[in-house]
């Protein structure tokens, strides 16, 4: 039995996103995510007029997900370095280790191929978060907590790697299992730079 919801557009793009995130977005219709959101088609193309439209919106409501959740995350560590770690920690968790977030997002970048205004939307989303990594990276290089010699092309490899991870897990789904979280974490923030050697105390 569907969840019934008011109708709002919001409600309506997180209905779909949780749709496309178990079934993929090309075997889901509007009739389907009309009957998802518990409301009439009629109600729901008052909102959209196109499955394209709602496509966009449920990207609105994973792009929307992640500042508040990175946010959280980065706010809740101490320090430069306990923040970059928990910016990567979370992108673990969510990027890679959540089926859902991996099913929606894989199948948006195979839709941004073909589909200029998914792939302009998807490619804002990673403009997003480089700047945010390179904020965060920059910061604990500053500190002295993280020595890298260019972190631009850090922040790319590491980036990269995350999104090699997610394709490559199509195929090795076992690289993306629950007990996997610490060693892609570890190998993700080696990527960024090394921690500074601390003196022994005399």
């Amino acid at each position: 039995m569907p969840t019934a919801v008011s109708g709002k557009p919001d409600e309506l793009a997180l209905a779909a996103f949780t749709l496309f995130s178990s079934r993929g977005i090309a075997s889901v219709n509007m009739d389907a995510i009309a009957a998802g959101a518990g409301v009439t088609k009629g109600s729901l193309y008052w909102h959209f007029s196109s499955k394209q439209e709602v496509v966009l919106a449920a990207c609105g409501v994973y792009y929307a997900r992640w500042r508040d959740d990175i946010g959280a995350a980065i706010a809740a560590a101490s320090g430069p370095y306990d923040q970059l770690a928990a910016a990567v920690g979370y992108s673990v968790r969510a990027c890679l280790l959540d089926d859902a977030n991996r099913v929606f997002t894989t199948e948006i970048v195979a839709l941004s191929l073909y589909n200029a205004e998914v792939r302009t939307s998807w490619a804002g989303f990673l403009d997003e978060t480089e700047r945010l990594f390179l904020g965060l990276t920059h910061r604990a290089v500053g500190a002295g907590e993280l020595v890298c010699d260019d972190v631009d092309r850090a922040v790319d490899l590491t980036l990269a790697a995350m999104e090699g991870i997610k394709q490559t897990a199509l195929f090795r789904p076992q690289l993306c299992a629950p007990d996997s979280e610490q060693r892609i974490l570890r190998r993700l923030l080696s990527l960024l730079g090394e921690r500074p050697e601390v003196p022994p105390a005399d």
